[in-house]
């Protein structure tokens, strides 16, 4: 997901690409290296909500989470370690006077989503499309896995100049799922949609003993 982090607020006018330059220009985007697995996991523990935590949070705090974006993936600086050391995934990190500010992970050459997420359940979509990239097994997919930003650096079109840096290394279709139950991440939604994201599927699932509903967005990469 997920992901996800950086965002639009909803009816926030769309940054042009010269706009996204003009704050970009002392963002560094590189992919990583196993020096940075700990500047990484520094940057999801600051967007992290834990499982046991859902149902702990007060009305104030689900608002805030859904607005602000969250992610739900408790893991270690060697999660992170293994990755960089995987061929089939890039993690694209950004950074700014040498530190990291914000990174985006891509799982490559994934076939059917069941293998992908083994906490998914009930599948549901609306078009055969969608259906034969997410479950045949010879339809091949990125995977969006995670994306999160600094608070500071939030809003200032990051998490976008990541990714539009990702896709420059992929010549599939993109995948990702977003939280809509217990909390609806809605800023997640929010940024997929202003990336290029469609919601094309939802699907139940568990994570951790607690039930999840989850909506799955597709980015299709046709290159003009």
């Amino acid at each position: 997901m997920s992901v996800y982090l950086h965002f639009r607020i909803k009816g926030k006018k769309k940054m042009n690409s010269k706009e996204i330059g003009q704050q970009s220009s002392d963002w560094k985007i590189s992919i990583a290296t196993l020096e940075d697995a700990k500047g990484i996991h520094e940057a999801l523990i600051q967007n992290l909500i834990e499982i046991r935590d859902f149902d702990k949070i007060s009305k104030k705090q689900r608002k805030s989470l859904e607005n602000q974006g969250f992610l739900r993936k408790e893991v270690g600086i060697d999660y992170y370690e293994q990755l960089i050391g995987d061929p089939n995934v890039d993690i694209y990190v950004a950074k700014y006077n040498s530190a990291i500010i914000g990174f985006a992970s891509i799982h490559k050459k994934k076939y059917d989503i069941v293998k992908v997420r083994d906490v998914i359940g009930e599948l549901t979509c609306d078009d055969e499309r969608t259906r034969k990239l997410l479950l045949d097994d010879n339809i091949e997919f990125g995977y969006l896995d995670q994306v999160s930003i600094l608070a500071e650096y939030k809003r200032k079109g990051l998490g976008t100049v990541i990714f539009q840096r990702a896709l420059l290394g992929l010549n599939t279709p993109v995948v990702a799922f977003i939280v809509e139950e217990p909390l609806l991440n809605k800023a997640s939604i929010y940024w997929h949609e202003y990336n290029g994201f469609k919601l094309k599927a939802t699907s139940g699932g568990e994570y951790k003993g607690k039930s999840f509903k989850f909506q799955i967005f597709i980015h299709w990469n046709e290159k003009e």
